[in-house]
């Protein structure tokens, strides 16, 4: 399982189809509008498949001309959420297992007990999205269970 370090020690997460549900009942309310309850509309968005879906801008010849990042491709908070999201679904799967651990908290609170951890956020987008396709869009999955 892949493991995160808010300065007191690792924690495991993993993500479920019950991450889903515990990201919507969440997120899905007034106290955030912006926020559809959907973890994967929220995490993943819209993606541009083309030639320059990596970012790469070409010149009139088809060479590269520059390599774009683009920041606002990531939703920077809707990833926090889901890591949050999959840290307590880990701790629903330790309680029934009968591994002792604390719980996670709600959101804003769990925000404010990391409010230290200095995170690099393309670390963190990168765990969110690989243990997203691991936990939710594995080829044969049902089979591999």
């Amino acid at each position: 399982m892949p493991t995160i370090d808010f300065g007191n020690g690792e924690l495991e997460f993993r993500c479920t189809a019950r991450t889903l549900v515990i990201y919507e009942q969440a997120f899905y309310n007034d106290k955030y509008p912006r926020v559809t309850g959907d973890m994967i509309a929220d995490v993943f968005g819209k993606r541009v498949v083309g030639e320059d879906s990596l970012g790469l801008k070409f010149d009139d010849d088809g060479n590269i001309e520059a390599i774009v990042v683009d920041y606002t491709t990531d939703n920077w908070q809707a990833e926090l959420r889901a890591l949050w999201a999959m840290l307590r679904t880990q701790a629903e799967i330790d309680k029934k297992n009968g591994v002792k651990r604390d719980p996670i908290p709600i959101f804003n609170t769990w925000s404010e007990s990391v409010s230290d951890w200095e995170p690099d956020m393309r670390e963190v987008s990168n765990m969110v999205y690989e243990e997203m396709n691991r936990g939710l869009f594995r080829a044969g999955a049902a089979a591999s269970e």
